[in-house]
């Protein structure tokens, strides 16, 4: 049987070999021809000299489209070697002290090393023309500064029937550095991580996370720039805990209190390898007296606080003890 993916497979084929016998006609047109042609580079800027105490404190742009003149040999070579070479635009700050503006074309006419080509021979063959975008790049410098700032994590976790999440999400570390310009720092009081859920968690999640931006307007760097999330998610579980203490607070100087019975038992729900280390110290349970007393009715039900990792505590026997007080030998 034929295989019907070959047709798709066969079509992406020829359009692949289309493109490079184009792309190589082109070249090769270029290549033998010792005539001139104009063409348009794009250089990666590159920002040097910054003073001291001083960043930038708005964006600059990334990269300058440059237009030359040259052979078609040359130029043939400047883009066959572009990806392999460190082609580049330079930006020196030495003399800025807060704002300039770089008018491209005069800044390059006046310092043509700053158009960096190190592949051998080919300054000497091409012509700097023009700029062709941006025409000029404003340059604002800020004090420096850096401060440390929470995370904020915006991960939703759908916990699956049956189970339960121990403790609460962790995130490694819980603050970040922020460095940059004074103005733009002080306004970040915290950074958020990028969103992410997760469906029907049955087990433990741990996992690394980008940060958003707190403004992209602003130059900011953000140190460390991924976090890693823990979340413990474990089977729910019982557990049957005996003779827990009762402990009476609030209770008069003057008086002696105590209650009967001293102990409860009860049902602790959770996470099975939480519940696997339990015992009856991480279960406090008290009788209240400045609320709960009452001279007409003894009995009153004592209050369970669960540890904070434990889902619920249920079953509490017996329900009621009997509240006794009795004064003081002076």
């Amino acid at each position: 049987m034929a295989d019907p993916k070959q047709p798709r497979r066969l079509y992406g084929d020829l359009v692949y070999k289309g493109v490079a016998v184009g792309l190589a006609i082109i070249l090769w047109f270029f290549s033998i021809s010792t005539s001139r042609f104009e063409a348009d580079v794009t250089f990666p800027l590159e920002i040097r000299n910054i003073r001291a105490g001083k960043t930038l404190s708005e964006e600059a742009p990334r990269t300058a489209t440059l237009r030359f003149l040259g052979t078609g040999r040359a130029l043939a070579k400047l883009f066959l070697l572009r990806p392999f070479s460190n082609l580049k635009l330079v930006l020196d700050l030495d003399r800025v002290q807060r704002r300039h503006v770089f008018y491209l074309n005069d800044y390059l006419r006046d310092n043509p090393q700053r158009i960096v080509i190190p592949i051998v021979g080919m300054r000497e063959n091409l012509v700097f023309v023009e700029v062709v975008r941006p025409d000029s790049i404003p340059i604002v410098l800020g004090d420096y500064t850096e401060k440390v700032v929470a995370v904020i994590p915006q991960v939703t976790i759908d916990i699956a029937s049956g189970h339960t999440q121990v403790g609460p999400l962790k995130i490694v570390p819980p603050q970040v550095t922020v460095r940059g310009a004074l103005e733009a720092v002080s306004s970040v009081d915290k950074v958020r991580t990028m969103r992410r859920s997760y469906q029907e968690v049955t087990s433990a999640l741990e996992f690394s996370v980008g940060l958003q931006h707190p403004d992209p307007g602003k130059v900011l760097d953000i140190s460390p720039v991924n976090v890693t999330i823990q979340i413990n998610v474990q089977a729910l579980g019982e557990r049957r805990i005996d003779e827990v203490p009762v402990h009476v607070i609030n209770a008069p100087r003057s008086l002696s209190v105590f209650v009967s019975p001293s102990t409860v038992a009860l049902t602790l729900v959770g996470g099975v390898d939480f519940l696997s280390g339990v015992d009856s110290t991480l279960v406090q349970v008290i009788v209240d007296y400045r609320e709960q007393f009452s001279s007409t009715n003894p009995l009153v039900v004592p209050q369970v606080i669960p540890h904070p990792y434990m889902a619920r505590i249920s079953d509490v026997v017996p329900r009621q003890v009997e509240l006794i007080s009795t004064r003081r030998n002076r």
